[in-house]
């Protein structure tokens, strides 16, 4: 949130509870913008909040607050143009006794306005009402920005107009759409499509068409914006709204606003991820983000929250904020942003963001005693363990076992239904202070459990624009093409397999990437489409088909068998005979499509492994050679750790035979082979027991 260029004395004190409602007047188009503020208490009387993005800090406006002017962006000033009533055309807005015009205001809350954000003692309280403001507000408005006039390309008016279309029959929208998948990309010249009928010609460029306009709406910065999420995920009611940008303000112009609910954009965003990701990262469409704040509010049967308060930041890490600290702060109104009572965090403008989220972190372990938050830790780069102090002035310190919420995000939450170990471990313990004191040590995190293996191998990270098996043109233009053939070579370097261990080694590597299926006795995914094994095996099957007869087809069209970009063979070559059948009996009458969809999210910028022992792998980008697979009680999942030594600065107060190493958090992870069930106190595979210290 952003602060006017008013002095701090334009505002006066707020007692408990209160907040500043800005009552908009009458204006038409081309009238200079006028209100006044009137504070309140917070359930008052009725008002509606504006949820709006600054857009260009320099791009400014003014208008008239309590008759002194304001400068706001210009973006903002847009909102409350489109906003404000409209002066009266009939006796309706005049007073029956007098026939004098009704002064009329239309009541709204917005922070740039509401908020002495100058005042940080005010700014810090106001945000700790931020949830109430917009859940007790009777609407909130969504200003999606004006929308330039580019002939006929008005993308936002065309876009709002298709999903309303579009959601009547998304099944049938869908089908229709896959002939962008099943033809060439839409950017290549219109000669590409000869190959296609007259009929199906007009259907690829009018598909085309739509598909663009509603890229452009997912990619409004609107969306982007991580406030957003509480202010509409806590909305009673929430409507989007756009206008086309009035040129000409100095003369009389209708203003005419295009709109869409809220709910209906959040469902539309949440069938494409489910049922379209093909299509979703075939068009680089950006409708995830959105479905990533649909996501934090959903709800189950039995109206409770169906994601945790840690699973719902993981969710909307990838929003813009301008300050790293309202990671946590925008999400205080999650339901489940409370730990026996209290707010899990409170806000507090005078630390760093590192304090916080390890606060955060820490706070949870010791109440819960387990290590569910740890498993949101997704490095961007490999950990830095140099320094090992609090710095007030770094603001991104913070240990390894830490989630940093500000990084980027670019995977889906890890999940496994067979636990790794116990859920909790009464002897978890932080050693070191949590208040980031200058000079102090930062905290570790004192753990117990097994190493499983050591990773001895790991693949080239995966992208989602690698999945799709489409066509010879398409393949060449990845960075990876055949990348599950390339993976096959990787995991199964040149050897004799047996029938058995063929396709032994094909599940395990199946499930690693589709984190499971919704089988009773498998693992289960919490992403649509969720399959049954049998159907798993089959897609999965016939996804190994598809890119064997690519491969081949390019082969025999180009005589490149020398090609380096080229698998040397496909998976389906390098299988016996036997097991050859069996995916051929498998694929028959059904496609790759289901597998695809189930993998995408998850497998994204994630790598595949092989560990010491021949068992196959899925984990962290940042994974290397040497790096260990450890089950430690009190996770769910699997860990990745990196053996550090000790360095003099350490000051570890060791306890004889406790400790037998220091180690860095590198990510969750999943080896289906070692994550079966009853097999979570370790007895069964004689894994080597450690006391972990993780810095």
């Amino acid at each position: 949130m952003e602060h006017p260029s008013g002095s701090p004395e334009f505002y006066h004190p707020l007692a408990l509870d209160f907040i500043r409602v800005f009552e908009l007047e009458v204006g038409n188009i081309s009238d200079p913008v006028v209100g006044r503020l009137v504070p309140q208490a917070i359930d008052g009387e009725p008002y509606e909040a504006v949820s709006y993005v600054w857009g260009d800090r320099w791009n400014r406006r003014d208008i008239s607050v309590d008759g002194l002017a304001v400068s706001v962006t210009a973006n903002l000033h847009g909102a409350l143009t489109a906003f404000r009533p409209r002066p009266s055309v009939n006796s309706a807005g005049r007073d029956p006794g007098t026939g004098q015009e009704q002064r009329q205001v239309r009541r709204l809350w917005i922070d740039a306005v509401c908020i002495n954000q100058g005042d940080l003692s005010e700014r810090t309280s106001q945000v700790q009402l931020m949830a109430r403001i917009f859940a007790g507000a009777s609407h909130v408005l969504a200003w999606l920005g004006w929308e330039e006039d580019e002939g006929s390309q008005q993308h936002v008016q065309s876009a709002i107009n298709f999903i309303h279309d579009f959601m009547k029959d998304s099944e049938a929208g869908l089908r229709e759409a896959r002939i962008l998948l099943h033809h060439h990309d839409v950017t290549e010249p219109a000669e590409r499509l000869v190959d296609l009928s007259e009929d199906d010609r007009q259907r690829f460029e009018a598909q085309a068409r739509i598909w663009e306009s509603v890229k452009a709406f997912f990619e409004i910065e609107y969306f982007h914006r991580t406030w957003v999420v509480q202010e509409l995920g806590l909305a009673q009611e929430a409507t989007l709204y756009s206008a086309l940008k009035p040129h000409d303000r100095a003369k009389p112009v209708h203003l005419e606003l295009h709109s869409v609910s809220w709910p209906l954009v959040g469902r539309f965003a949440r069938f494409l991820d489910y049922s379209g990701a093909l299509l979703v990262t075939h068009l680089g469409l950006r409708s995830w983000v959105v479905h990533h704040t649909w996501m934090a509010w959903e709800t189950e049967e039995d109206g409770a929250p169906r994601w945790d308060f840690l699973t719902t930041m993981h969710w909307v890490r990838i929003h813009g904020v301008t300050d790293a600290r309202d990671r946590v702060y925008s999400l205080l109104g999650h339901p489940l942003a409370v730990l026996d009572g209290d707010v899990i965090v409170k806000p507090d403008y005078t630390i760093t963001r590192g304090v916080i989220y390890t606060r955060l972190a820490a706070n949870i372990i010791k109440k819960t005693k387990n290590l569910h938050v740890v498993n949101f830790v997704d490095h961007e780069y490999g950990p830095y363990l140099g320094a090992r102090d609090w710095d007030p002035q770094d603001d991104s310190r913070m240990p390894s076992w830490v989630p940093d919420w500000h990084s980027i995000n670019r995977t889906a939450p890890m999940h496994y239904p067979i636990d790794a170990a116990e859920n909790e471990d009464a002897e978890i313990s932080i050693e070191g202070g949590i208040e980031g004191s200058e000079g102090t040590l930062l905290p570790h995190l004192l753990v117990r459990g097994w190493i499983v293996d050591e990773i001895t191998a790991v693949s080239r990270r995966m992208e989602t624009i690698d999945f799709p098996v489409s066509n010879a043109i398409r393949e060449r233009a990845k960075d990876n093409p055949f990348w599950l053939d390339h993976l096959w070579e990787f995991l199964a370097p040149p050897q004799s397999f047996n029938n058995c261990d063929a396709l032994a080694v094909l599940e395990t590597l199946s499930l690693a990437l589709s984190f499971g299926t919704m089988e009773e006795d498998q693992p289960v995914s919490n992403f649509e489409p969720r399959q049954t094994l049998e159907e798993h095996r089959r897609s999965f099957a016939a996804c190994i088909l598809e890119y064997h007869e690519l491969l081949h087809g390019m082969l025999k069209a180009s005589g490149l068998e020398d090609d380096s970009t080229l698998p040397a063979r496909s998976l389906y070559d390098s299988l016996p005979v036997e097991a050859q059948g069996e995916l051929r009996r498998r694929a028959q009458g059904t496609t790759s499509e289901r597998f695809l969809q189930s993998m995408t999210w998850q497998a994204m910028c994630r790598v595949v492994y092989r560990t010491a022992s021949g068992h196959v792998g899925i984990g962290s980008r940042i994974t290397l050679p040497g790096d260990l697979v450890c089950r430690v009680r009190g996770s769910p999942l699997l860990m990745t750790l990196r053996r550090m030594q000790a360095g003099p600065k350490m000051k570890m107060d060791t306890k004889p035979n406790t400790d037998t190493g220091c180690y860095a958090y590198i990510g969750p992870t999943i080896v289906p082979a070692r994550q079966q069930k009853h097999t979570g106190d370790s007895e069964r595979f004689n894994e080597q027991a450690v006391h972990f210290r993780i810095l």
